[in-house]
């Protein structure tokens, strides 16, 4: 029985139930956005936050706040003690604008090295165990020289490791480019992921990334600035219906404090309480349903 690291120690893949592949429970972007909308480090608040999703048939959550985004293995754990939920850890670096400058002089081994450790050893001064590389992000006009490095080093470091990638990719088509990079690096396409699909609303887009054999992900739910949830439905429902069903992914990508119910928004339980009734209307099945939400995300973190 293949196990999958969480924060908590390995678990069969089979007891991740129904998973949310890309989130974020404990990170902070004032460093770079200098606002609080992207500050969310209250342990009480944030084991309330998980503690409902849980309620509302959730049990797995991948978080992938990572350098850059201030992440907190420790706090992770204590969420995921006091929920009952499991929590993947991710490792890596976010994207250029949150890289620090010491990056530009490492080599692609270097980072290379740091991850593998994070995954095999552990984060620093804790047995805690990445299970995931990401997200690793990109500007969204194009993949500058430092950001090609860390894709290229998490290709070498999932060639050693077994472990899946993510990426985070928005609006453009920007995706393509990574998955070249990854590619021609030696990544295995069939533990990788391209983020924030969902984020560009040309269903060709995501379609070139399919043929290509690479995962890809509608993780941005919820977020209405980027696309109507109506509309990410249909696509899905679309895709789905060309025998794309084992090859997508579904998330939020929480990240903000006005999308947590102590603030007023609809939390982490959205995605089961409001998105798969439109997923349902849109005439995705039960059976469908529970692949998007179980097998596949199960089978993409078992990874190789």
């Amino acid at each position: 029985m293949k196990k999958v690291e969480t924060v908590c120690g390995p678990v069969p893949v089979t007891e991740l139930g129904f998973v949310m592949p890309h989130e974020h429970l404990l990170i902070d972007t004032y460093d770079v956005r200098r606002n609080s909308e992207g500050v969310l480090l209250e342990l009480p608040t944030m084991i309330g936050e998980v503690a409902d999703y849980v309620r509302a048939g959730g049990r797995t959550m991948v978080e992938q706040t990572i350098y850059g985004l201030h992440p907190d293995p420790e706090g992770l754990r204590k969420i995921s003690e006091a929920t009952g939920a499991h929590i993947i850890a991710g490792t890596g670096f976010y994207h250029q604008q949150y890289y620090p400058e010491w990056l530009d002089h490492w080599s692609v081994a270097q980072i290379a090295e740091r991850m593998h450790g994070h995954i095999t050893k552990g984060f620093p001064g804790t047995n805690i165990k990445a299970g995931i590389m990401g997200e690793l992000g990109t500007h969204h006009r194009g993949v500058k020289p430092n950001e090609k490095k860390v894709l290229q080093a998490a290709a070498q470091v999932q060639r050693e490791t077994g472990r899946p990638i993510g990426t985070h990719a928005l609006f453009t088509e920007v995706g393509v480019e990574q998955l070249n990079i990854l590619e021609e690096a030696g990544a295995d396409l069939d533990i990788t992921v391209i983020g924030h699909c969902d984020t560009n609303r040309d269903l060709n887009y995501s379609r070139k990334l399919l043929h290509r054999g690479v995962w890809i992900a509608y993780d941005a739910v919820g977020q209405l600035d980027k696309q109507r949830d109506e509309r990410r439905a249909a696509s899905i429902a679309t895709l789905i219906s060309e025998g794309w069903l084992n090859r997508i992914l579904i998330s939020c990508d929480i990240a903000g404090r006005t999308r947590l119910t102590i603030h007023g928004g609809e939390g982490y339980k959205f995605l089961i309480t409001k998105f798969l009734p439109m997923l349902r209307n849109a005439g995705v099945t039960e059976e469908q349903i529970k692949i998007l939400t179980e097998s596949n995300p199960q089978t993409f973190l078992a990874g190789k």
